[in-house]
């Protein structure tokens, strides 16, 4: 019988932009440590079987990350079934106001 989806172990990390990021070697350090923790959490809550390969993937994931994107904050979703990379800069709260309608 298949795991149910909703009880496989799932890591999202999210970095708000910081200016060390642009440097390869500060950014490395700050999702290494925050796999390290994810890492912890998870062995808490889940078997290692499960665990395992999800912070595979994550630490895999983390190797390949260039410092290019200047100025963005990022947030990294990885589960046993996929993994991505999401980059966002910040908005202006004023400009996505939408006055109440008549």
């Amino acid at each position: 019988m298949p795991i149910a989806a909703k009880s496989l172990p799932l890591v999202s990390i999210v970095l708000p932009f910081e200016l060390r990021m642009n440097q390869q070697i500060s950014l490395t350090k700050m999702l290494t440590l925050a796999a390290d923790e994810e890492e912890k959490k998870l062995g808490a809550e889940y078997p290692m079987e499960l665990v395992g390969p999800v912070i595979k993937k994550l630490r895999h994931l983390i190797a390949g990350i260039p410092c290019g994107k200047e100025n963005m904050s990022m947030c990294i979703v990885v589960s046993a079934l996929s993994e991505k990379i999401y980059y966002f800069s910040p908005t202006n709260i004023l400009s996505n106001y939408f006055p109440a309608s008549v």
